[in-house]
């Protein structure tokens, strides 16, 4: 049963109801992803749609249980995927903070489901994982292989599923984010254009440092990797853009300088915004060594950002 949506279609297959790109067969360039509904998810398949080589199936929560052993073994076996692009996770930091249990079951448990399942049909497998693995490292563009140390129940549940991937032996990459956004959807740059449109001035923390990731650069990346099946670069990988690190509050300053607002973005300390969770006060990752092995152009973070502001305002 199909249920055409723009280029896209919905439609149950074994049960599963899922989101197609492209014909419903398996084909040596036919991937999966998990989490389809969140912001990468959705990204993901927005991508795929102008790539007519690849089928995709998309499959979120709804569609499945991640921390569900045998629905991850079923859906698999179902839709044959020669690569698994995983981004489902539990990624509210402070909540997680108080449901140490379930962040644990979706970020560490189902990455094994998945990891082995794959493992098990010859799937390549592509795991997000996240800068909050890191704890008080040096005050340079962090690799992949420098000591881990995370300070948040996120990040340790989120370094216990790179530990699950890499204990099962699956072929694939683990891909380490940072500071996502995208054009639509919940995040921090959607937070905040609604904020000045309601205040008039923003306070924005300005000692916490970082890059940030626009979701469709991401994306498209992702999806080159997956291309290349069991010859895309094996093990962690970190995908950054390039520039110079900034802070939240520069990040939110070009933002505004971006949608011509006229609107005074305060400086302030993390202590000024208590949260549960402890937020990393360096996230610059070195995003170079997987850059110059995907042979991708260099593209700064301000290009990046000037790139989904363009997408922002063909969407209206």
């Amino acid at each position: 049963m199909m249920e055409s949506k723009d280029t896209a279609a919905f439609g149950v297959v074994c049960g599963f109801r899922a989101m197609f790109v492209g014909e419903m067969t398996s084909t040596p360039n036919s991937i999966l992803i998990t989490g389809a509904a969140g912001q990468l998810g959705k990204r993901l398949l927005s991508c795929a749609e102008r790539r007519a080589n690849l089928t995709v199936v998309g499959l979120d929560h709804d569609d499945l249980d991640v921390c569900n052993r045998d629905a991850v073994i079923k859906a698999i076996a179902c839709y044959q995927p020669s690569v698994v692009i995983h981004t489902a996770a539990f990624t509210d930091v402070d909540r997680a903070e108080s449901e140490v249990s379930q962040a644990s079951k979706v970020n560490a448990t189902a990455v094994r489901n998945v990891a082995e399942a794959c493992r098990d049909s010859g799937a390549s497998l592509i795991h997000i994982s996240t800068d909050y693995v890191f704890g008080h490292g040096p005050r340079r563009p962090l690799n992949p292989d420098d000591p881990t140390d995370p300070k948040t129940v996120y990040g340790r549940t989120k370094l216990s599923g790179e530990k699950e991937f890499l204990d099962s032996g699956v072929a694939g990459a683990v891909v380490r984010v940072a500071w996502l956004y995208d054009s639509e959807g919940r995040n921090f740059m959607n937070t905040m254009l609604h904020l000045a449109a309601l205040h008039r001035e923003l306070k924005v923390v300005d000692d916490q440092f970082g890059i940030p990731t626009a979701a469709p650069v991401l994306a498209d990346a992702l999806l080159d990797m997956a291309e290349r099946g069991t010859n895309m670069p094996q093990g962690v990988w970190h995908f950054a853009h390039a520039g110079h690190p900034t802070t939240w509050h520069g990040f939110a300053t070009k933002i505004m300088e971006m949608a011509g607002l006229d609107v005074p973005v305060d400086r302030v300390a993390t202590e000024a915004f208590p949260t549960p969770a402890n937020r990393p006060s360096w996230s610059v990752l070195d995003g170079e060594p997987l850059r110059d092995v995907m042979g991708w152009p260099t593209q700064t973070w301000i290009d990046a950002l000037t790139q989904v502001w363009a997408l922002k305002q063909a969407c209206g």
